[in-house]
């Protein structure tokens, strides 16, 4: 079994009957496109696709890995519910999203692209003010307190992945 992101539900040829996957009902949420909304109900209704929900445990444990990667001011909601839930199964994830492949790496996860390459380095963010180089926690949502400028994203670490 393998879980679907949002990109891996709209991404996909959207024929789910040949594995088996697994969504959280914010996927679900996030699919304005009515055809994606077809096929998603009727792959639950056939049992290709099951929805699940992780636990507060999980959500809390990706959070925490997020923050430290400095991904988690990219990932919503629905991204984090959707890398617990792999961690909590010890699942696959379907998704481009390079976000949640870097969190999904750093706690051992596998992931599975549908249309890009895939990332090859894990990266750690930090925020760095434009204006007077101050250094932020990636989870630091704002403007400089010292001159006001914005803030950009600057990776502090990088690591190739091993392929497994």
């Amino acid at each position: 079994m393998k879980v679907l992101d949002t990109s891996g539900v709209l991404r996909s040829n959207l024929d789910f009957s040949d594995r088996s996957y697994c969504v959280p009902n914010s996927v679900i949420q996030e699919l304005k496109d009515e055809k994606s909304k077809l096929m998603i109900d009727l792959s639950i209704e056939r049992g290709s696709i099951r929805v699940m929900d992780p636990t507060e445990s999980s959500i809390k444990k990706v959070i925490k890995t997020a923050q430290m990667t400095g991904d988690i001011q990219n990932l919503s909601q629905t991204d984090i519910d959707v890398i617990a839930l792999a961690l909590e199964h010890d699942l696959d994830i379907v998704t481009d999203d390079y976000s949640i492949q870097n969190v999904a790496n750093v706690l051992g996860l596998k992931h599975e692209p549908i249309a890009q390459e895939g990332i090859k380095y894990k990266f750690r963010w930090i925020n760095i003010c434009e204006g007077c180089g101050r250094k932020y926690p990636s989870d630091f949502d704002g403007i400089c307190g010292v001159c006001g400028s914005s803030l950009r994203r600057k990776v502090i670490e990088k690591e190739k992945i091993r392929k497994r």
